[in-house]
């Protein structure tokens, strides 16, 4: 099980590498070819300064997610089947703003922290003890024993 939970941590280590058009890249090698894709897809054609300027805004809002969340991200976004954010809908033919993108790749990550959790909950649960009913309420009596009030005989003044 704990092996299990390793596993599952090292997707949201930042220092995996992931694998992306068949290639291997770093985190930050494949954020910058999954941007370079996004801007050159839905929208008008940018300048090099609008372009670096994008650049720099989109390695703002995920350079400290995951590459694999932020790829699933736009993949969702290409098939329009984002989930819809404050309950508004996306239009699916532009690329997504820098937050949204950012906060798609969060929701991404929320089931495998989830899972987590729950698997750690697993590992660290203890055996359920049963007492028998007999025992149970001998335990009890005992501790109304304990609660019991006690007389404690007072002190008499001797007349001398």
């Amino acid at each position: 099980m704990q092996q299990h939970i390793d596993d599952l941590e090292r997707f949201t280590r930042l220092d995996q590498p992931i694998e992306l058009r068949g290639a291997t890249l770093t985190n930050d090698q494949a954020h910058g070819a999954m941007i370079a894709s996004l801007l050159l897809k839905g929208g008008a054609k940018l300048d090099q300064q609008s372009s670096d300027a994008f650049t720099e805004d989109y390695l703002d809002a995920i350079e400290d997610l995951p590459a694999w969340s932020v790829r699933e991200a736009i993949r969702k976004w290409n098939r329009a089947e984002s989930p819809r954010l404050d309950g508004k809908p996306h239009s699916y033919d532009f690329r997504p703003s820098p937050p949204t993108l950012r906060r798609l790749a969060l929701h991404e990550m929320i089931a495998l922290r989830g899972r987590l959790v729950e698997l750690q909950k697993i590992c660290d649960a203890r055996e359920l003890i049963e007492y028998s009913d007999e025992y149970r309420r001998g335990m009890l009596e005992r501790l109304t024993d304990l609660f019991k009030p006690q007389l404690v005989p007072r002190e008499t003044e001797d007349a001398t």
